[in-house]
């Protein structure tokens, strides 16, 4: 339904109002709040109406009204001013990032500090990988008398490992034989052969049968991708609002902070807008029908996208949290920018050397 200019004119001065000052707002507060004057009884009739339509709703202690998640909604929607960040402001985000980004050389951590600090607010970002890396090469070590072996998986831009601990002893010689095994199954990809010719040779009751089959399982698991990377900053943040002064509430947030899977799904959510927005219901979840979750999306590489935001009470200043994001996005894009120029400088430096040095062998 399409509220009335004055109606929608009210509303949004008691969304700003209770985002403010958490407190229920009355028709004298609002009185005196517009360039054109409305007079208390009429607020007062308005707000009734606003009230039976959903969007308002009264707390039996006040007889003022606080807003509804459909009036936050409309609010964000509709309503709320656009803000734009000070220049000065995108430079000193900017900057912060370079420096948490050389303090930490963690993106998803970076992200969640950065947002943190500018917005005051409990911070929550995520790496999201569409797949992983091909597997180029395995490496077998010894790590006891053969009981315990190190699985180590190169891939074009990372290293992984894993411990296989097996119920007997697998000889080092035997292993090696394996490993080569492994890597020439690698190269030729015919890795699905691999474990049906072990248990031919070996039997599938051998340990070096069950041994493969934990390296082919772990060569999968490289391969298909790694599960997406949270990080929460600031949760304690959250405890300052009011909504969050009962101890018991507050418990309730932090335990669902505690399980990075539900931050991750929503975060993941994420649809194609520059600037997502859940609030209360929408979050799918009673332990947070309080709060509300802004975040937004940056792509880091091809296969590779960084999702950052706030979760905070509902009451919050939409307008300030999303403008900082939308400057985010900007000031990431920027550093990323700049690091893979360098890093492509730098690629082409060493390969310049290189051809010197073949010059300099002739």
């Amino acid at each position: 339904m399409e509220l009335p200019e004055r109606k929608r004119r009210i509303l949004k001065a008691i969304v700003e109002n209770y985002i403010n000052t958490a407190e229920p707002v009355g028709s004298k507060a609002l009185a005196d709040s517009f360039d054109t004057p409305i007079s208390s009884a009429t607020i007062r009739n308005e707000m009734s109406e606003l009230e039976e339509m959903g969007y308002l709703e009264k707390p039996h202690v006040s007889a003022g009204r606080v807003p509804s998640f459909a009036a936050y909604r409309l609010y964000v929607n509709e309503l709320m001013d656009r803000h734009r960040v000070a220049t000065n402001e995108l430079e000193a985000m900017r900057l912060m990032m370079e420096s948490k980004m050389r303090e930490i050389d963690n993106i998803v951590v970076s992200a969640s500090k950065v947002i943190g600090e500018m917005t005051q607010h409990t911070a929550v970002s995520m790496i999201s990988r569409k797949g992983g890396d091909r597997v180029k090469r395995c490496e077998l070590i010894a790590v006891d008398s053969g009981s315990t072996y190190a699985a180590v998986l190169v891939t074009g831009s990372d290293v992984k490992n894993k411990m296989l601990r097996l119920a007997a002893p697998v000889a080092p010689s035997t292993a090696a034989m394996l490993c080569t095994a492994l890597n020439l199954a690698i190269s030729e990809n015919r890795l699905e052969y691999l474990l049906p010719s072990v248990a031919q040779s070996m039997g599938e009751d051998s340990q070096v049968y069950q041994m493969t089959s934990d390296i082919l399982d772990f060569i999968r698991q490289t391969e298909a991708g790694s599960k997406p990377e949270v990080y929460i900053d600031g949760a304690a943040r959250l405890l300052d609002n009011r909504e969050y002064q009962d101890t018991g509430r507050a418990r309730e947030v932090l335990e669902y902070f505690s399980d990075r899977s539900k931050v991750g799904e929503l975060l993941e959510s994420a649809d194609g807008d520059p600037i997502n927005v859940r609030i209360g219901p929408e979050l799918q979840d009673p332990s947070m029908r309080d709060a509300s979750l802004v975040f937004t999306s940056y792509q880091i590489d091809p296969n590779t996208r960084g999702i950052v935001g706030i979760i905070a009470p509902a009451r919050m200043d939409y307008a300030d949290v999303t403008a900082k994001l939308m400057a985010f996005t900007q000031a990431i894009s920027g550093v990323m920018g700049r690091q893979r120029k360098q890093l492509k400088d730098a690629g082409e430096t060493d390969e310049q050397r290189t051809e010197n040095d073949e010059d300099t062998s002739r």
